[in-house]
């Protein structure tokens, strides 16, 4: 039904807008990836109170040019992932800000996935494993009637 692909940020220069012409090849693969994509899950953790730098780099990349980035008429969805002893809300309320600013089809509704700092495996458990797969039955929902 769908395919899944999950970029690699660490490639990406710091956005520099003197790289923007030409741009550099992992930002051009980036912008591809999500062209060709009818829906950007964003999951992320929370890091400083904030949108961690290598994310909040790709989306300035995403976001050029001004006023014609290719998250422009995309889905996008918002998930944190993190300690329970974390909320993650600050993550949420950045990224809402900055992709509605980009897109008019952002999911209303983020997702806090919480997951043992030190626990040893990446199992969500039960609970985490229903929420999350409600949370994308609701996102995909989304996308058919919006």
């Amino acid at each position: 039904m769908c395919s899944v692909s999950s970029p690699d940020l660490g490639n990406l220069p710091l956005f520099n807008e003197d790289l923007e012409d030409p741009e550099p090849p992992a930002v051009t693969s980036l912008k591809d990836d999500v062209r060709n994509s009818e829906l950007v899950i964003i999951f992320t953790p929370e890091y400083n109170y904030g949108i961690p730098g290598g994310l909040k780099n790709a989306i300035d990349w995403l976001s050029r040019p001004i006023r014609n980035g290719c998250l422009i008429g995309r889905y996008v969805a918002i998930a944190s992932v993190g300690p329970p002893s974390l909320t993650g809300d600050n993550v949420r309320e950045n990224l809402t800000r900055t992709c509605q600013a980009l897109t008019d089809k952002l999911y209303p509704k983020t997702l806090r996935i919480s997951l043992a700092r030190d626990s040893g495996t990446d199992d969500l458990g039960d609970e985490g494993t229903f929420d999350l797969y409600d949370w994308l039955d609701e996102v995909l929902e989304f996308t058919r009637h919006s």
